[in-house]
């Protein structure tokens, strides 16, 4: 998503005007690397990205073996698994209440990460 959003910053859509009507070279520069950073720097979307990533990065540094693999079940591939159906590919085995405690643990550290709940 934040390749995205810097590609829609980098490239923004807009209707094909001609202001090179003489047919000579354009004087105007088309790419200007520091409107670029400016534009990233204050695109409050793009900003939410990376603070989205950073608590990732650091919640993920926090977590157990089993909760990183929780993680990654759950929202790191392709294919779509619920929360019973990764209580089930683990190993051990674990419970609807057990995987559902354990989601509420993973929510608890992204809620202090985030400063939701106090630490």
């Amino acid at each position: 998503m934040i390749s995205q959003r810097e590609i829609e910053l980098e490239w923004p859509y807009r209707e094909f005007q001609d202001e090179n009507v003489g047919g000579g070279r354009s004087t105007i520069t088309s790419f200007k690397a520091q409107e670029l950073i400016e534009k990233k720097e204050q695109d409050p979307y793009l900003q939410r990205l990376y603070r989205l990533r950073m608590i990732k990065d650091d919640l993920l540094i926090d977590m157990t073996k089993q909760q990183r693999q929780i993680y990654e079940l759950r929202w790191c591939t392709d294919d779509y698994y619920d929360w019973l159906l990764v209580g089930e590919l683990l190993e051990p085995r674990l419970s609807k209440a057990q995987i559902y405690r354990k989601r509420e643990k993973l929510l608890e550290l992204l809620a202090k990460k985030e400063g939701i709940l106090r630490k």
